[in-house]
């Protein structure tokens, strides 16, 4: 193994600041740690607001030289369409900027970097035809399977097809990223397993993810009878997630806990959310809040209601580092590997309902499981660790 600090190409569509949202935490943390290490890091990424550039500007923890483009998101929407008629998803054309791209070429192009590394396959149409440099793509999740989860939630027979194009597009990026890059990094054996079904996952290797065990720590306060669910509510499969809470699960519990409180935190919620829960006592919609935490530190329950899912949902980490019980669906389960006296598994919303009213009746029970949680969190997912395995990968290759 080289023992040599590198240089590093980092390239990503999304600018891993403010500190909201599973991808953009993920990305920061592993970057800090590598630059603890010494390695030097050059971030190439797109940005669509100056506030956020002007944060990450100030905060250069995680990063050694700062190279952003401007991204104009309603010229990208119109941009986009042209996926209607290419083999590359939506998700890939839309990320997809020519100046970024010939930034991208000039900076390899130096010889100065001694690896590139992509995140996720909006990263691929940039690096895949660079030979000369060794690459590594952080495919995370396996999206395919949550495109493949979503058909089949799905009822219109349109939308089925609509969703089943992009699905089809999705899986030929990621065998393509497992055939053009090095090595392929993904955070669970869910996913590497799922990816194997068409892809060859020989130079796959499994990186975690983790939660900052500090920050996410259990805070002494007065529990009520709250629950909260937490995640980007833009995000369509979260949304999608506390509508169906919110409709079916909740008034369950109302019926055994009639003073019980429903709190949904995350940043932009959509309509259909407001307008599926508006009629409904006890629900509250936070919209962004400045720090989550004040509004999880009261709860005795933390819920993960996911149908469409992949990875591992980081949401379900900080609430387990919270000291907070979680409830989730098998999917929201996926990749953690936690047994079911500490993350309590359900599978049918009466099921849901019952665990939810047992724990937050079990005051002692709560405590327990608050406890094991920490303490499994602080075992298995700290970003010191995760930190150390992306350096032992990058000095590998």
């Amino acid at each position: 193994m080289d023992n040599k600090v590198k240089n590093i190409l980092y390239v990503t569509t999304r600018l891993p600041w403010p500190l909201i949202g599973g991808d953009r935490l993920h990305i920061y943390h592993y970057l800090k740690e590598l630059k603890s290490k010494g390695h030097k890091i050059t971030i190439v990424t797109l940005v669509s607001k100056d506030d956020d550039l002007n944060g990450a500007l100030e905060h250069n923890e995680f990063y050694t030289k700062l190279i952003p483009i401007n991204f104009n998101k309603k010229f990208a929407y119109l941009k986009a369409v042209k996926a209607l008629f290419n083999d590359k998803p939506f998700i890939v054309e839309y990320f997809y900027n020519k100046k970024m791209q010939k930034i991208i070429d000039a900076e390899i192009k130096t010889g100065t970097y001694d690896i590139a590394i992509g995140y996720i396959i909006r990263s691929l149409p940039y690096l895949k035809k660079h030979k000369h440099i060794k690459k590594i793509i952080h495919l995370c999740d396996a999206i395919s399977m949550m495109y493949e989860r979503r058909i089949q939630e799905k009822t219109s027979l349109l939308d089925k097809i609509k969703i089943g194009i992009e699905y089809r597009k999705v899986k030929n990026y990621e065998k393509t990223s497992c055939k053009y890059f090095d090595k392929q990094v993904l955070i669970s054996e869910a996913d590497k397993k799922y990816l194997s079904k068409f892809a060859d996952t020989k130079n796959c290797e499994i990186i975690s993810l983790a939660t900052d065990t500090k920050y996410y720590s259990p805070i002494d306060f007065p529990k009520k009878n709250n629950i909260c669910f937490v995640g980007s509510m833009q995000y369509i499969p979260n949304s999608e997630a506390a509508i169906y809470f919110a409709t079916k699960i909740f008034p369950l519990i109302k019926k055994g806990i009639p003073d019980v409180k429903f709190k949904i935190i995350g940043a932009n919620p959509r309509k259909d959310l407001f307008d599926a829960v508006k009629d409904i006592d006890g629900i509250e919609i936070t919209g962004r809040v400045e720090d989550v935490r004040e509004y999880m530190k009261n709860c005795k329950v933390s819920v993960c209601p996911v149908k469409i899912a992949g990875g591992i949902q980081n949401k379900i980490l900080e609430a387990m580092s919270m000291g907070i019980p979680v409830v989730t669906t098998p999917e929201g389960a996926e990749g953690i590997g936690a047994s079911e006296d500490i993350l309590a598994v359900v599978n049918s919303d009466e099921d849901y309902a019952n665990k939810v009213i047992e724990l937050m009746k079990n005051s002692e029970k709560i405590y327990q499981i608050g406890r094991d949680s920490r303490e499994f969190i602080l075992t298995n997912f700290s970003w010191e660790k995760v930190g150390n395995d992306w350096d032992k990968l990058i000095k590998e290759i």
